[in-house]
């Protein structure tokens, strides 16, 4: 496999995929040192929108009609931070995010393969995941709300000053999440997402860090940028056998982390999908993965076979973006105009609007390993309905700021453009 310009990473579930099964597509994977058999998958005609999928392929199309740039998207930290907004949320407001996360109940949505797996990330050895809640000082959160956020995510709740100290909240967030992805992801607030009609924000923050099974060699090689320009990269490459499989219009290439024995370290691996441009482009393979949820384990290589010329760029890219517009054009609506988040909150009658939902991924790959962090944070203002115009004021500023060209940008990652 000799060139990999154009090539797709696809990493649905985390960062990378299960080897037992494709995370976010059945159920999760069996906890350390238990019985596979005793866990067996169970499919569910909710399975695409139960993985992210749905919104990580709207991201994917509004990339592709932008700039073009390398994205890189955690579905799995989104659909956690949602699921923790659910779980406030009562009525109409609840029923819509759980059809929009593909749950029938608050029950079923915890019992998915999504949530199990961030419930066993801290106790893997490549992993972490953390989450933090925090609440206007003038306000408090119910106590079933803060007991689920303890035991389905090992969140942290805090009361600040919105009102007279949004700047020094925002950085206190920003601060729990850098520290929780070992400095991966700074400012997932950026300046003036939080105000004095702040009520709540939720967040949370993955990392992951793998090292191959077997470490590469480097030298530069050529890398074909779309468009038909070929720059020289620093590429891996090594003489061993791959995990490689041919599909009508694309290849793919499974590459391993290591494990070293340890029953605590999961078997995870990166899966590359490289499309072959005569017949399928790039944005057809993407959406073709995003589109069936079954796609990624049908689609890994099983078998070694060995290879002649073998490269493989290193990269690293960053991307950051608001999916609240995704999200509305999806169909959640009431989360975004003061919804019923009367669970969530004490005081009041509990109507909140979503301002943002603001979602950060970074992955730097080379011949060692894989570094990869996510984060998403779900800003929550207080609900001012205007009478003479029957529109929310906050949904209206969520919009303005949404609205911004420079921040649609996109853990999935299209590899498009040479470092």
């Amino acid at each position: 496999m000799s060139r990999f310009g154009k090539a797709v990473l696809l990493c649905l579930a985390l960062f990378t995929a299960w080897h037992l099964c494709s995370t976010l597509f059945a159920d999760a994977p069996p906890a350390p040192g238990s019985d596979p058999e005793e866990e067996a998958p169970v499919a569910s005609d909710a399975a695409g929108k139960a993985s992210g999928l749905p919104l990580a392929r709207e991201a994917g199309v509004r990339e592709a009609a932008g700039a073009g740039r390398n994205f890189v998207i955690s579905p799995l930290s989104i659909h956690a931070a949602l699921a923790m907004v659910t779980a406030g949320a009562r009525g109409d407001t609840r029923r819509e995010l759980l059809g929009f996360l593909g749950s029938a109940s608050l029950d079923e949505l915890h019992r998915s393969p999504a949530i199990k797996l961030v419930g066993r990330l801290n106790g893997l050895t490549q992993t972490s995941f953390a989450c933090g809640v925090w609440v206007d000082q003038r306000r408090a959160l119910r106590p079933e709300f803060t007991a689920t956020g303890a035991s389905r995510y090992a969140a942290t709740a805090e009361s600040v000053d919105f009102v007279s100290g949004a700047e020094l909240a925002r950085r206190r967030v920003n601060a729990f999440v850098a520290d929780a992805t070992n400095q991966r992801i700074h400012d997932i607030l950026p300046p003036g997402s939080v105000d004095s009609s702040t009520a709540v924000v939720l967040a949370n923050a993955l990392y992951f860090k793998g090292a191959w099974s077997h470490p590469f060699d480097v030298f530069t090689a050529p890398f074909h940028v779309p468009g038909g320009t070929t720059v020289r990269v620093p590429s891996m490459t090594t003489g061993r056998s791959q995990y490689i499989a041919l599909y009508p219009g694309f290849r793919a290439l499974k590459l391993p982390y290591r494990t070293d024995g340890d029953r605590q370290a999961a078997a995870f691996y990166m899966l590359i999908l490289l499309p072959d441009s005569a017949t399928l482009s790039l944005t057809d393979l993407y959406d073709m993965a995003v589109s069936m949820p079954e796609f990624i384990r049908k689609h890994t290589p099983e078998e070694e076979v060995p290879v002649g010329q073998f490269m493989v760029p290193k990269f690293k890219f960053t991307s950051e973006f608001d999916v609240s517009l995704d999200m509305q054009k999806l169909g959640v609506t009431r989360a975004f105009a003061g919804g019923d988040f009367s669970g969530m909150v004490s005081d009041g009658d509990g109507r909140l609007s979503i301002s943002g939902v603001l979602h950060k991924a970074t992955i730097e790959v080379d011949e060692l390993g894989t570094v990869a962090a996510a984060a998403t944070a779900i800003v929550m203002r207080v609900y001012l309905h205007d009478s003479q115009t029957g529109f929310d004021k906050a949904a209206r500023r969520s919009i303005q700021i949404n609205d911004d060209p420079t921040r649609t940008r996109n853990s999935s990652g299209n590899k498009k453009d040479a470092d």
